[in-house]
């Protein structure tokens, strides 16, 4: 029921680019109409099918929701692409999925009729609606059993009760949509335009930023990228805080927030470094490296992409600078993607204590931050999910490298996968999928959708379906 409902939402979401294109005439509308029909017809019988399931969802129902929901969107999501004529299907398929998982790269053409990129960037606000609703919803079961921690004290009353888990999603969709109308007002102080300024505001709250969108190039207006950067940080921030903020009614609680403090003493630190090798090496002046430092260490941190200058030209210092940002990420609970800021504060806090109890044995130690302890149990939990996430890294990469692709540009596109961040590719050469064969895509699409549903979900889920199997024979 919660498939069917969910995709009816998506076939609801068509009726937007439909709209635009009636407006503006375009040969688009018969494409889009099916597209949306087609849609409502699945997530019907997706509703119908699920009508008698129990109100109450069981460890494995999550598991199976936070696996399904990404294939099936991303389904649903490539008929307009795919009704229109301007993709083929396996393109189709590879857009709709990098779009839902906010990866960002596109092959669609730059001529391609204005009503289907309103889609692509929707689709990715989409997406990460998606990702806030099973947040606070189908996740924390999930959470609870295999350490994807979203916050170690839990102090949001979440249930697996169905009546209860739409009353948070419909929370959840008025908090990100506070967020959003925040991004547009101030995307609208640029003139840019209003349908630029709703595209801009989607893509970089999703943290769905589009490569090869070169609005920033041709503009290259430092107050636009200014707005980018302050959505983009919005984003990267523990969604919960928001919640807790509201809930509290006090601003303080974002602000007290360990995680965060890491998080903009690491931007800020990277952000310093990289202007100041920009500006040694003569890259840029003293103005543009500051400049364009601080908004591409805020694009890859948020995993969201956007580029301002061709950073494809920067020394390998830097650009290996903004490969270590995609691959830690943001904030734990946020839209990025990456193994996120506080799993990897933990993982170094857990070393040191190591280490100190390696010289005195009988020591007893704590590992939290700020004013939170992180139990033990979590802490291995994370390590786990490190070594899993690593491993799912090198196979790809390994995959990649069967391709005959250079190592380097397969270290690019597994990290750009995995962490949902598509212009990462293009930092070692990598920046063009179009020629690429349809295996390849496909492989691509199935490592961005494990990036984006935390692949500890995806091993619970088999393993129960193999047990469960295993029973029946």
């Amino acid at each position: 029921m919660v498939l069917g409902q969910a995709t009816m939402v998506v076939g609801m979401a068509m009726l937007l680019p439909l709209i635009h294109a009636l407006f503006l005439l375009s040969p688009l509308v018969p494409g889009l109409f099916a597209a949306f029909l087609v849609t409502m017809t699945v997530g019907e019988i997706f509703a119908r099918y699920g009508k008698n399931h129990p109100q109450k969802f069981e460890l494995m129902d999550a598991a199976g929701v936070m696996v399904l929901i990404w294939p099936t969107f991303s389904l649903v999501g490539m008929l307009p692409f795919l009704f229109t004529g301007l993709e083929w299907p396996i393109d189709a398929f590879f857009e709709s999925v990098s779009c839902l998982t906010s990866t960002g790269i596109s092959l669609l053409e730059e001529s391609a009729p204005n009503p289907i990129f309103v889609w692509r960037c929707l689709l990715s606000w989409i997406g990460s609606l998606t990702f806030i609703i099973l947040l606070v919803t189908v996740a924390p079961p999930v959470c609870g059993s295999l350490g994807l921690v979203v916050t170690y004290e839990q102090s949001l009353e979440f249930s697996p009760m169905i009546r209860r888990m739409q009353r948070a999603s419909l929370r959840a969709l008025k908090m990100y949509g506070f967020l959003t109308g925040i991004s547009l007002i101030l995307f609208l102080t640029t003139g840019i335009g209003v349908v630029e300024a709703v595209k801009m505001a989607l893509m970089s709250i999703s943290t769905g930023g589009w490569s090869e969108h070169n609005v920033f190039l041709l503009r290259n207006d430092p107050w636009l990228e200014a707005v980018a950067s302050f959505s983009m940080m919005l984003a990267s921030v523990n969604f919960l805080l928001y919640w807790q903020a509201v809930r509290q009614r006090s601003l303080k609680t974002i602000f007290r927030d360990g995680e965060l403090r890491v998080f903009v003493c690491m931007a800020a630190a990277f952000a310093a470094i990289i202007a100041f090798h920009l500006w040694y090496t003569g890259t840029y002046g003293a103005f543009n490296s500051i400049r364009y430092a601080i908004f591409h260490v805020l694009s890859f941190s948020s995993t969201s992409g956007f580029l301002a200058a061709d950073v494809t030209a920067w020394p390998d210092f830097d650009r290996f600078a903004l490969l270590l940002l995609v691959a830690i990420g943001g904030c734990i609970g946020s839209l990025s993607g990456g193994f996120k800021v506080k799993r990897m504060v933990i993982l170094f806090k857990m070393t040191f204590a190591e280490m100190r109890r390696s010289l005195h044995p009988h020591m007893v130690s704590h590992i939290g931050i700020g004013d939170e302890l992180v139990p033990l149990r979590i802490v291995m939990n994370i390590l786990c999910y490190f070594f899993v996430h690593i491993s799912v890294v090198f196979v790809f990469t390994l995959l990649l490298s069967i391709a005959d692709i250079r190592l380097s540009e397969a270290v690019g596109i597994a990290l750009a996968m995995i962490s949902s961040v598509g212009s990462a590719s293009g930092l070692y050469g990598a920046d063009v999928f179009t020629n690429f064969a349809p295996g390849f895509k496909l492989t691509c699409c199935v490592f961005m959708m494990i990036g984006r549903i935390e692949v500890f979900a995806l091993m619970l889920w088999l393993a129960g379906e193999f047990e469960d199997r295993h029973k029946k024979w």
